[in-house]
């Protein structure tokens, strides 16, 4: 209990009720006060008062640099009570190039640097605002935003800005609060804007078409990113997931052997710490086969890697670095924010609703300044109405003037002007009245009489506002891509690199290797390809469904019933004359068991998978390489359906069958190739289902054979079963039905 006697108050409380209290006023305060973004602007507290502080004080982007100290002295002093190297801190991170996409404030001076270094002390920086901070408060004052007081309710502060620059998704945003946390990677500003306009052009448009251009993160330390397109619009949809971000780097001849050139490392990195690590690697021996790490950098990073021996793979050392230091990260990606009118409720958005909510807040900001404008417009047109009406009677409103002692009272009453007009006509001096041409207030009060009808009629339209804001945004993508400061921040900086791992190898002599694995998921592997498959013995009612001659440096994709695919080095396997469980090195579900495998080529290679019920997709090779045991789905199936068939395409057509005994071929070369998804309908099938499957030219003979005897039972032309995908194609002649379920086709080629 708490007992305060102090003088006039007593206070009597349970101290866990009264720290539960106190804990959740601070924990409100963290979420909306400090450490989450607003969804209008895209900035904290912190950065709003910074930037409005160095607007009042005239920092523009043309004006000259002023001392940090006396910029962070006027944050503290009259909006932000807080510590003044935390403000100053916020001011330095707004001015890196490396830390935000399009920095808002220009830095002279040392703001620090990508090694992690600290800026010098405030007292020897300047800066100033750069065009984007203007952009972003563009028409503050023309009646768009909300002014409080601040802390001490002597000056007034901004709650929002305009934000004309789309600010949150350009530069993104990062902060922990209290059971509550935000991460939102920077994006390329023209990709956001041209993706605006889609939403502003059809507010329905779905997800893919709305994101077709869009490459996900475009990070300012450049680097690639190591995602399809599709698991990157999963993630924005959802509004969080995780990237795999990558350094950028590239194979270098020195003398005889090579070099390992790095030239971008990933977003929120240190180089320092990241050289310490890789000359860790090199010493105690954790990456094998470098010799030497060397930072050559000077503005821009230049890490140079050594290999120990020229004929090791330069991807297979770099595999390894990728596991041992930062070169590769997991950038994470919460798109918390504050939303709700107010700018005060936390929710995690997807990207459609971030632009959307932008756009909305941009629609109220253009009604707000044309409402501010109409009133403008308003007044100007009463006064100059006024004016006319002094022209017409100069000489005797000049009287009036100069004899009257209530002059004003006597302009109202002899010519029925309204009191603001007279007040007007009073505050001008009498040269000026001599100087009124009728003319030009005739023309004046003409223009902004039609002023106002523009701004009336855009009132009234909410479609003429969607115009105006294709207006505005059309201009805004001309900035970037005419202005000189700012056409090359238009330009991509992250790129997108297909996922294919490459497993790190001790590198030694290659072996030939003979693989075996049979039907209910037993495998070995015997060295040399001199092997009997004949003589090989096998468990009761178990049969071999791959027999396959490789080397110790191939590896094996394995397709499984469900629609997955793993993928495994042949060297990883136990060289035995035994079989094991083929679970020792995958993670298969209980009821999961591998339905065909094949070799890795490094062809350009595809493979059909379809479902027993006639559906698949078509994917390239390069999208089946997994680095995990866990494989990754290809073919999002029902639940209770299964995988039918899995086949390498080789020639430009497909030919499926079904037990019910139907026969359809297809050219495959027009059907999209997708890294995962539900499929297409090949064979349109409701009651029977696929048996087999297989590539071939359009030139080429069927032959189907008994897959229990062996025997060809059916030999046709391709043509002749031609028809368009997605039908059931024609009956073939058989003439015991019965043994159409046992139909396999045989090909003079590996499929």
């Amino acid at each position: 209990m708490v007992n305060d006697d102090t003088e006039g108050i007593s206070i009597k409380s349970d101290f866990i009720d009264l720290l539960k209290d106190k804990y959740l006023s601070y924990a409100l305060s963290t979420i909306t006060d400090r450490a989450l973004p607003d969804v209008r602007d895209g900035l904290k507290p912190v950065h709003r008062r910074l930037l409005y502080a160095m607007s009042e004080l005239k920092l523009g982007s043309e004006e000259s640099f002023k001392k940090c100290a006396r910029v962070v002295g006027d944050v503290i002093g009259k909006y932000h009570p807080h510590g003044e190297q935390a403000v100053y801190d916020s001011l330095v991170k707004l001015a890196q190039d490396f830390s935000h996409r399009y920095p808002l404030i220009q830095g002279q001076g040392n703001f620090g640097n990508i090694d992690g270094d600290n800026a010098a002390a405030m007292r020897y920086t300047e800066s100033r605002l750069t065009k984007i901070s203007e952009l972003i408060m563009d028409k503050i004052n023309d009646g768009t935003t909300k002014f409080i007081r601040n802390y001490d309710e002597t000056e007034y502060e901004p709650t929002v800005f305009p934000s004309h620059f789309p600010n949150l998704l350009a530069n993104g945003s990062s902060g922990i609060a209290v059971g509550m946390a935000t991460s939102i990677p920077p994006h390329n500003i023209i990709e956001i804007l041209e993706m605006a306009k889609l939403l502003i052009d059809n507010e329905e448009i779905e997800s893919t078409a709305l994101m077709k251009n869009f490459k996900g993160p475009d990070l300012p330390t450049g680097g690639l990113i190591v995602s399809t397109k599709e698991e990157i619009h999963e993630i924005y949809q959802k509004g969080r997931g995780s990237l795999k971000i990558r350094c950028k780097w590239q194979e270098v001849k020195v003398n005889n052997s090579y070099a390992i050139k790095i030239t971008e490392i990933p977003f929120g990195i240190q180089k320092s710490k990241l050289i310490e690590k890789l000359a860790d690697c090199v010493i105690s021996k954790t990456v094998k086969n470098i010799s030497d790490v060397r930072d050559e950098s000077d503005e821009t990073v230049c890490i140079i890697i050594k290999p120990k021996n020229s004929n090791i793979p330069s991807q297979q050392i770099m595999a390894n670095l990728y596991k041992h230091t930062d070169l590769e990260i997991n950038l994470s990606i919460n798109m918390n924010v504050l939303q709700g009118g107010d700018g005060r409720i936390p929710k995690v958005l997807s990207l459609r609703e971030i632009l959307v909510q932008w756009l909305d807040h941009r629609q109220q900001i253009l009604i707000k300044s044309n409402e501010f404008y109409l009133e403008r417009a308003e007044k100007k047109i009463h006064n100059l109405e006024g004016y006319l009406i002094v022209y017409v009677n100069i000489d005797r409103v000049i009287s009036i003037i100069r004899n009257s002692e209530s002059p004003k009272r006597d302009l109202i009453e002899e010519f029925d002007i309204s009191d603001t007009q007279a007040e007007s006509v009073l505050e001008m001096k009498l040269r000026s009245l001599r100087k009124l041409e009728e003319i030009k207030l005739k023309s004046d009060l003409k223009k902004f009489k039609k002023q106002r009808k523009e701004i009336k009629d855009l009132l009234a339209s909410p479609a003429t506002q969607k115009l105006k804001m294709i207006e505005e945004i059309d201009r805004l993508l001309s900035l970037f891509m005419d202005d000189n400061d700012l056409s090359s921040l238009s330009n991509r900086l992250t790129e997108i690199e297909e996922p294919v791992d490459v497993e790190y190898q001790n590198f030694k002599e290659e072996l030939a290797l003979t693989i075996f694995l049979t039907e209910k998921g037993w495998i070995k592997a015997i060295e040399g390809h001199e092997i009997d498959e004949a003589g090989v013995k096998l468990k009761d009612r178990d049969k071999l469904m791959y027999f396959g001659q490789i080397t110790t440096e191939k590896k094996l994709l394995l397709f499984t019933n469900i629609g997955k695919v793993y993928s495994i080095y042949a060297n990883k396997l136990a060289i035995s004359n035994d079989f094991e469980p083929i679970k020792k090195y995958l993670n298969l579900h209980q009821d999961e068991f591998i339905l065909y495998i094949s070799e890795y080529s490094l062809d350009e290679s595809d493979f059909i998978l379809i479902s027993k019920a006639g559906k698949g997709i078509i994917t390239k090779q390069k999208e089946m390489l997994t680095s995990t045991r866990n494989g990754r789905v290809l073919i999002n199936l029902p639940h209770g359906a299964s995988l039918g068939v899995v086949r390498k395409i080789i020639g430009s057509h497909i030919a499926i069958i079904n037990d019910l005994g139907n026969l359809l071929v297809f050219d495959h070369r027009d059907i999209k190739r997708l890294s995962r998804g539900s499929g297409v309908i090949f064979q349109n099938l409701k009651n029977g289902k696929v048996i087999d499957l297989t590539s071939i030219n359009l030139d080429e003979q069927i032959n189907l054979v008994n897959k229990n005897t062996n025997r060809s039972v059916i030999k046709a032309n391709a043509i002749d079963y031609l028809g368009a995908r997605g039908r059931i194609g024609k009956k073939v002649k058989l003439r015991n039905v019965s043994n159409i379920p046992l139909l396999r086709f045989i090909s003079n080629r590996k499929s």
